[in-house]
């Protein structure tokens, strides 16, 4: 009897145990679904074989015997088949929870059909040289006709469940059921190639290499679990109900980043190292200076936080490729995905950088409020820009010298969906860290050239209209190119623009600053220096910036009031700053005492409380007419 090609099978599949038992695996459901399939596909062609071999020698075996052993090969077809199900079913069980239902039904079908098998009689085929030998009969159309239902199913569920599998699994599942089709048609036409156990193996191997392959999800230079291998546990856990555990590790430099000498450096492989021998430790590396380590028992992952902060008191990690940064994720569950969970690691790692804290950090769901409050508000500035809801206040500026209202200070808001006024403490430093800033700067100096332009507001008396730009603008290699394209779209006078700069935007690619203020101030624009007396004030920055006014802070206004050693200070500053020809502007100015303070010590122009709050456009025009008149 010719059972060549079912041993093919057999050392096929033999083959793929070895080599994937040898190689580390990720725990997921879907995975251990392919084990049984592969399990159930190695049985098949061993009752395929036992068959074969019962029908031979049915001369000296039992009738019964020789029908069961046949049966067991015809049931084992339609249990792959529905492994095959299963095996789709899983892994699209993350985004539909009621796939257990599915199943259910699917091996209600099989468990039918498979009864079917051992009820219906069946016939036993033999050539007259007895080289062939096949099922036929009630038994067996039962079996061809489980197995194509299922089948059917399948690839029903391969396209309605498109967008849940991934291209690859789908591809190499549908390979698979196509393969089984075929052979079936081969066997029922051709009764010397019995391949339809065969091309179930053909078709574990498919998925093998195509998707199941451990090292598919292993980093080549690291041996760590890779990205893919994290997407596809992180679905499973978030999916499930199980508690686990999460301690990311960043390093300052990419640690595995060169690939030729296999890890970096020999501290590096020591890590590695370390890495591998934790218990109950998933490790997967995301990026060149990020790793994860997953755990599904609590008292696991905090012996393992407690061995690296000692490992860190004793200076024991390499500098080489630098200092590791660890942060333990009290409650992973405070995210809803592992996408979100990486969010959440590269926010904390901003805030570190920005904040200097320490080298371990615990993760509490306090940063996680804070992080989702930022990404709402992010969310909000980005519909705001969209829907047309980024507007500009004025707060008029009074001039000492002429007794009138000459310039105003534009300062940006956002209305929300309801027609609520958002605050700009509420999102400019959110926009400032995320960059959508630069964008808001544009949306806001575009409004503001088409205001002055559209009222004229040099009718009013207004000669100029003063703009902030935010330390990110000042680092925009197309700061003076995007404003200078603006003003040309508004038809709009450049001298009519002051851009005010704060003395902290000097320390962002100052060069750049330098560069860009240089071209709006050819073409004709005015820059002054916001929020003087805070920060890195120095009057060296004065002298080297191209400003024409001088903003005294509201706080250091208020000290003025309050203490001898303020009022000193900001006098001699005045005394220098006039010296050099440039004009200055008191802030937060909210009493008729402080105003004539202010007036009395030649301060140029006022601006705060005490003439008026922000005000919208029209309102702003109003108060012009009424106070400029």
């Amino acid at each position: 009897m010719n059972i060549k090609v079912q041993c093919c099978g057999l050392v096929l599949l033999t083959f793929f145990a070895i080599l994937y038992g040898r190689q580390r695996k990720v725990k997921l459901i879907a995975g251990k679904v392919f084990q049984i399939c592969y399990c159930g596909a190695f049985f098949c062609l061993a009752l395929d074989i036992l068959s074969l071999v019962a029908i031979v020698n049915r001369d000296k075996l039992p009738l019964s015997f020789t029908n069961f052993v046949c049966k067991a090969y015809l049931a084992s077809l339609v249990f792959v088949a529905l492994l095959a199900l299963v095996y789709v079913s899983t892994s699209v069980s993350f985004h539909l929870p009621d796939y257990k239902k599915n199943i259910a039904v699917y091996v209600f079908l099989a468990v039918a059909v498979i009864v079917l098998i051992y009820v219906l009689p069946i016939m036993i085929m033999v050539s007259e040289d007895e080289s062939l030998a096949w099922t036929d009969g009630p038994s067996t159309y039962a079996t061809y006709f489980g197995v194509l239902v299922l089948i059917a199913i399948n690839l029903i569920e391969l396209f309605r469940r498109k967008a849940y599998l991934y291209d690859r699994q789908r591809r190499t599942v549908l390979i698979w059921m196509c393969m089984w089709i075929a052979a079936a048609c081969i066997q029922v036409f051709n009764k010397d190639l019995l391949v339809v156990g065969f091309a179930c193996a053909l078709g574990i191997a498919v998925v093998f290499f195509q998707f199941e392959n451990p090292e598919l999800n292993l980093d080549w230079n690291t041996g760590l679990f890779n990205y893919i291998a994290y997407t596809r546990y992180g679905e499973q856990l978030y999916s499930g109900s199980k508690d686990f555990y999460v301690i990311a590790i960043v390093f300052e430099n990419a640690a595995w980043q060169d690939a030729e000498s296999s890890f970096g450096n020999a501290g590096s492989q020591r890590i590695l190292d370390e890495f591998l021998r934790i218990p109950d430790a998933s490790v997967f590396k995301i990026t060149e200076d990020e790793v994860l380590l997953i755990f599904s028992k609590e008292d696991s992952a905090k012996a393992a936080w407690n061995k690296f902060m000692k490992q860190a008191e004793k200076g024991e990690f390499d500098a080489e490729q630098g200092q590791p940064f660890f942060y333990y994720v009290e409650d992973p569950r405070c995210v809803s995905s592992y996408r979100e969970l990486l969010n959440l690691l590269q926010y904390v790692c901003i805030q570190k950088r920005d904040t200097k804290l320490g080298i371990f950090q615990t993760i509490e769901s306090s940063i996680v409020s804070q992080m989702l409050s930022e990404r709402k508000m992010t969310q909000q500035i980005v519909e705001a820009l969209e829907e047309d809801r980024v507007i500009v206040y004025y707060q008029p500026i009074y001039s000492v010298e002429k007794k009138r209202f000459t310039s105003a200070e534009a300062l940006v808001r956002i209305i929300d969906r309801d027609g609520k006024l958002i605050p700009p403490g509420a999102f400019i430093g959110i926009a400032e860290s995320n960059g959508m800033i630069i964008e808001v700067g544009k949306r806001v100096f575009e409004k503001v050239c088409q205001f002055f332009m559209e009222n004229r507001l040099d009718d009013y008396g207004i000669e100029y209209i003063e703009v902030n730009l935010s330390v990110v603008q000042c680092a925009d290699e197309k700061l003076a190119e995007n404003y200078i394209e603006i003003m040309n779209d508004r038809k709009m006078v450049p001298r009519r623009i002051n851009l005010e700069i704060t003395e902290s935007a000097s320390l962002h690619e100052k060069q750049i600053l330098i560069a860009n203020m240089e071209r709006l101030i050819q073409y004709g624009v005015h820059f002054s220096i916001d929020d003087f007396g805070t920060g890195q004030s120095n009057l060296n920055y004065i002298v080297d910036m191209p400003v024409k006014i001088v903003k005294f802070d509201r706080e250091m206004i208020q000290s003025y009031f309050v203490s001898d050693k303020a009022r000193y200070v900001m006098d001699a500053a005045m005394h220098m700053i006039h010296g050099m020809g440039l004009a200055i502007v008191a802030e937060g100015i909210e009493t008729k005492e402080q105003y004539e303070k202010m007036e009395e010590i030649k301060i140029n122009y006022i601006q705060g409380y005490y003439f008026s709050k922000p005000l919208p456009e029209q309102e702003f025009l109003e108060f012009l007419q009424k106070k400029n008149k």
